[in-house]
């Protein structure tokens, strides 16, 4: 997982172990237990489709955008980012997400 200014680079490594090509979907998801907000326990960031043939390990890339860190503060009507630990996780979907990494959010001037 990379950083940027502008949100958040995810790569999972997909291992066909089947015997036919296939297709998986890499569904990444953000969750913040610590928050001081009602928000879901976790929610969709990102997912990618990946292709590979039998016995192939390939690598999806999902992108998460800055804003799926972003609130709406109805008293600043603003969207504004909490600073604190962002749980990452990633799997093919929201009840099969055996992949996971923290990140600490540190919002930016403008957020």
């Amino acid at each position: 997982m990379t950083r940027a200014g502008d949100g958040l680079t995810v790569r999972v490594r997909v291992r066909n172990t089947g015997a036919r090509a296939g297709r998986e979907v890499v569904q990444v998801y953000l969750a913040r237990p610590a928050s001081a907000l009602d928000r879901p326990a976790r929610w969709l960031a990102g997912y990618a489709a990946v292709r590979a043939r039998p016995g192939e390990t390939v690598t999806a890339t999902v992108r998460v955008p800055a804003r799926a860190l972003r609130h709406w503060s109805v008293a600043e009507h603003a969207w504004r980012t909490e600073a604190g630990p962002c749980r990452v996780l990633a799997g093919r979907s929201a009840g099969d997400v055996p992949l996971a990494a923290e990140v600490e959010v540190v919002p930016t001037a403008s957020a």
